[in-house]
């Protein structure tokens, strides 16, 4: 193996790592019965990174011992002993949490950077490929749940939905490339995303192919009725009702934090502050909810990284100038980088960011964030619009 295909190789370690060893990792906690760590996302980031400065000092070393053993198990050890021995020492930092929460987006993409100096940004093959592993769990996992249940359930054992969903999505629009090419691979996604039953999620799918997909009336129509059907199987699910459990915090907040704005317009000009709890309650019914996602009780109070939806989270931390300022840098990458599948990753973003928190998470950071950049790449370029 050449040593640009060792390259290559290394590139996609962040979307193996998210879309395939995450997934994988929380199905063995949640199948052995043991707690999953609330924190287990950031754990994998922190290895990447410290994996990436390892990489990165072995620069230029002609030693011919393997490269897993040279930067895989120094990392691994330093990653575990982090976590294990020094988060103690964090304690006099609690004060700066907020301000360290709203600042993970930039670190994400400074850890994005680094493998990108280190290796040449992935393919949409590539990020194709590793999508593909996660929509194949995602599917197994329904199926099985299917038949021993005898009725459609939603699959949980790879993740949120609104974790797993965008990482799918992601897939989904690198098979726009080259389009004729990825028949199969974006099938298959096409499946996952439907198998999460997450309707938010398929709106976003049936959207980015009506607009950017193959064309074809029949293939329009046949996905617009998958879109029904499976909406209806979520209804099942969620006992017929439009709001689906795990997403009942999300619309308190959107509700709550819209009435907060209603009330004191002013904010919307500086958001409200980083520092301090927001002025609400949890409701009673919504404890157990909000605990099993946050990982903390309502007493604690709620702060804005308490806030998973993107375009929610960004509004109430920049006011309109976040959004506005995020609209107006993707409409400028957009027209100086046009291309379907970028065109379809800025629809997964404007979608997706009402309900899942996008580039606030980690496993979605270090999967969008590539690929963006892949769809910026001169070979993407040439395939514009195809």
């Amino acid at each position: 193996m050449s040593s640009d295909n060792k390259a290559l190789t290394a590139s996609e370690i962040p979307l193996a790592l998210f879309s395939l060893g995450l997934p994988l990792t929380l199905a063995a906690f949640s199948l052995s019965g043991y707690t999953t760590p609330s924190n287990l996302a950031e754990i994998f980031a922190t290895g990447l990174a410290i994996l990436g400065l390892i990489l990165e000092m072995l620069r230029g070393d002609k030693s011919v011992a393997p490269l897993w053993f040279k930067a895989g198990i120094p990392a691994l050890l330093i990653t575990w002993i982090s976590f294990t021995h020094f988060s103690g020492f964090t304690q006099s930092l609690l004060d700066y949490l907020p301000l360290f929460m709203e600042a993970k987006p930039l670190l994400f993409l400074l850890i994005s950077v680094l493998w990108l100096k280190l290796f040449p940004p992935p393919e949409p093959k590539q990020i194709s490929f590793w999508s593909s592993w996660l929509a194949s769990l995602i599917i197994a996992e329904f199926i099985l749940r299917f038949f021993l249940l005898h009725e459609p359930a939603m699959p949980s054992l790879s993740g949120m939905s609104s974790i797993s969903g965008p990482i799918l999505l992601v897939g989904l629009c690198a098979t726009l490339h080259n389009s004729e090419e990825n028949t199969f691979t974006r099938l298959i996604i096409l499946a996952g995303i439907f198998c999460t039953l997450g309707r938010d999620i398929t709106l976003a799918a049936i959207l980015i192919m009506l607009i950017s997909g193959p064309k074809g009336a029949l293939k329009k129509i046949l996905l617009v009725l998958c879109l029904l059907f499976f909406n209806y199987l979520s209804l099942q699910v969620q006992e017929m009702t439009f709001m689906n459990r795990q997403d009942l915090p999300s619309y308190w907040l959107w509700f709550s934090i819209l009435e907060l704005f209603a009330n004191n317009p002013e904010l919307l000009l500086t958001g409200f502050p980083l520092t301090a709890p927001l002025p609400l309650n949890v409701p009673a019914s919504l404890w157990t909810i909000w605990h099993g996602q946050q990982q903390v009780w309502t007493g604690s109070g709620i702060y804005l990284f308490h806030i998973p939806p993107f375009w929610l989270h960004l509004l109430s931390s920049w006011g309109l100038g976040g959004p506005c300022i995020v609209a107006a840098a993707v409409t400028a990458v957009y027209r100086r980088f046009p291309s379907s599948m970028l065109a379809s990753l800025l629809t997964t973003v404007i979608v997706c960011g009402f309900f899942s928190p996008l580039f606030y998470h980690p496993a979605c950071a270090l999967v969008l964030f590539p690929a963006f950049i892949s769809a910026t790449s001169p070979e993407v370029q040439s395939f514009r619009f195809e």
